[in-house]
């Protein structure tokens, strides 16, 4: 995909967009990695029951997550979008296809989400129906790139950590990347297309679910 769009999973330029959306909000990816849940990741201290409820609630997110690229997809005409927003449904499809052998969860239907997940969905699923299909990239690469951050931070993991694998399964920024290499590209493309107003609250906005989200994996 990326080769044939001309897309590189490099670092974005220093000046682009992503980088500009990023940095006001690393106080927010400080303090999602000061929650109790990603500390327990750290120390191997997490209850696994916690750590399941997570993924179960997060399941909700995720089989949400991939009709939001849909929907967004069915809504663009620039064909470079639209396979972009395509594949990033598959992609979500592929990894919810994990969900009913490893979590016994068949769809969104059986999981009572935590309200900042289900909160989290909503927004998502009304931003990819009503604003601009760009915008939905815009609020997805919270997702891609805040997950990369974390691991990131928790690297390496300390030998016998029950967590080591979501550290080293998060541990790579290509997906993220890839996402702000071609915003950069699509607003060289088209002038004025982008309202970085706009696209700053859209992005600290997901920036906020993810750091409610999972504070609220050990919340009551």
């Amino acid at each position: 995909m990326l080769d044939q769009h001309g897309l590189s999973s490099a670092p974005p330029p220093t000046d682009s967009l992503f980088w500009r959306l990023w940095q006001p909000c690393i106080p927010i990816a400080e303090k999602t990695l000061n929650t109790p849940f990603m500390s327990g990741i750290k120390s191997a201290s997490l209850d696994p029951v916690t750590y399941g409820g997570f993924n179960v609630s997060d399941a909700y997110y995720c089989f949400n997550g991939a009709q939001s690229y849909l929907a967004a997809e069915s809504r663009t005409s620039d064909e470079v979008l639209k396979f972009f927003l395509l594949e990033k449904y598959k992609r979500y499809q592929a990894y919810n296809e994990a969900f009913p052998t490893i979590w016994h969860i068949r769809d969104a239907n059986g999981v009572v989400p935590t309200t900042a997940c289900r909160d989290y969905a909503q927004f998502e699923s009304d931003t990819a129906s009503h604003a601009d299909p760009i915008y939905t990239l815009i609020m997805m690469i919270p997702c891609e790139y805040l997950w990369y951050w974390l691991a990131n931070q928790l690297m390496p993991p300390s030998p016998g950590n029950l967590y080591a694998p979501w550290i080293t399964g998060n541990n790579s920024a290509s997906g993220a990347y890839a996402m702000g290499n071609f915003l950069d590209q699509y607003q060289k493309e088209h002038p004025g297309a982008i309202d970085e107003d706009k696209a700053m609250s859209i992005y600290s906005t997901a920036m906020n679910f993810e750091w409610k989200n999972f504070l609220s994996a050990t919340q009551p």
